[in-house]
């Protein structure tokens, strides 16, 4: 009851905290985005915790504007891609990770952005490399055309968590190359030596924010599956479940990293709500929903018990 009670006051806090502040006005874009306490991570950790609904109104304009006056819509490669005008100039630049994120906050939101800016879902679409994967790195594009895993998720959940409709000819490519590249890595493996890529991967993060982790791969295979009537990657599912066994108890699956650790690469200010339902070592309601899902998907032939 305690910590519900310290939810609900940090979340009136974000509230309070996007009705008040200018920072996703024009002159105030850069600061908005500041790791971890700018206004897009209110209303991120609002979104994951399913509760984008309580974002102020105002927040929700004012950030449609940002993107719509502010961004570049271009993903810079190559020196063709960049802008000329001086005020173009002056305007932020994203990658497909950071974008995407912003699309599923504000889709979910109530927003129809293929709309309002159509231009951020033609981006992800656009940017897929041959393995299925993206890549937020532009040399990627010239050079290696190897993906990142952690470049990769959010685009592909932004097509297959907000299309409210028949998936077209070329989104469906797109979710299905994606889900190849995640199985061909076994969600957190090297194609070369099958050794995991990176162990912090396998630690349940909550809120991910753009980063990734073991279950966030395996939620999606198991929605894309679903929503693709692709068979579903069981075996690999299975194995996903047994890397978590050690964070599951009974009362669900508990958290085993933050994003914004001090002593790790993205160390940096928070804000109440992100420490309220980021505590290592607590149970995440959140997580915990995500990995009854892909339970559920797996069918009633298999439970926890019986796959762990």
């Amino acid at each position: 009851m305690e910590t519900n009670q310290t939810i609900r006051l940090a979340i009136e806090e974000s509230i309070q905290f996007l009705e008040s502040t200018p920072q996703l006005e024009m002159a105030h874009c850069e600061y908005s985005r500041r790791k971890w306490d700018g206004a897009w991570w209110h209303m991120a950790a609002l979104y994951e915790m399913g509760e984008a609904k309580l974002i102020p109104e105002s927040a929700i304009v004012r950030a449609k504007c940002l993107l719509e006056t502010q961004v570049w819509q271009t993903f810079v490669i190559s020196a063709e891609d960049q802008p000329t005008t001086e005020s173009d100039k002056m305007k932020m630049d994203c990658c497909h990770c950071e974008l995407a994120v912003y699309y599923m906050i504000l889709m979910a939101y109530g927003c129809d952005l293929d709309k309002e800016l159509p231009w951020i879902r033609k981006w992800l679409l656009k940017h897929q490399l041959p393995d299925g994967g993206l890549n937020c790195e532009p040399e990627a594009y010239i050079h290696s055309k190897k993906s990142s895993i952690v470049s990769t998720l959010p685009p592909l959940e932004a097509i297959l968590w907000h299309t409210d409709r028949e998936f077209t000819e070329q989104e469906a490519v797109f979710l299905d190359e994606g889900a190849r590249y995640l199985i061909e890595h076994r969600l957190v493996c090297s194609k070369q030596n099958g050794r995991v890529l990176d162990m912090e991967w396998l630690k349940p993060c909550f809120p991910r924010f753009f980063e990734y982790d073991l279950l966030r791969g395996m939620s999606f295979l198991a929605e894309w599956s679903r929503r693709r009537n692709k068979a579903l990657p069981v075996g690999l599912l299975i194995e996903g479940l047994e890397r978590l066994n050690i964070y599951i108890e009974a009362g669900g699956l508990r958290i085993g990293r933050q994003v914004f650790d001090p002593q790790g690469p993205w160390g940096g200010q928070t804000f109440p709500l992100l420490e309220a339902v980021a505590g290592i070592g607590n149970v995440s309601p959140y997580l915990t929903r995500q990995l009854d899902r892909v339970i559920e998907r797996l069918g009633p032939e298999y439970t926890t018990k019986d796959v762990l």
